[in-house]
């Protein structure tokens, strides 16, 4: 959904993303870095799904994904 200004000393920065929560669409902050922070920006550039893994925290009104691994581009919604 959303990709914030990359952290200057290194291959990393915050992402908002959308994900089903309890039914519904919801915003979710996370951060990555290296090749999985690349494969966020080409999801992002050519909007395509991706999935991911890790600890969903909600604080206060917002969630953040913690501990993200696993992130892959999702080539299922082509079938």
């Amino acid at each position: 959904m959303q990709i914030h200004t990359p952290n200057g000393d290194k291959l990393s920065g915050e992402i908002t993303l959308l994900g089903v929560i309890a039914d519904k669409l919801r915003k979710i902050q996370t951060e990555l870095a290296d090749k999985d922070y690349i494969l966020a920006i080409k999801a992002y550039q050519e909007r395509l799904p991706f999935v991911c893994t890790g600890d969903l925290i909600k604080e206060n009104q917002t969630f953040t994904l913690k501990n993200p691994h696993n992130f892959t581009l999702d080539d299922l919604w082509q079938n």
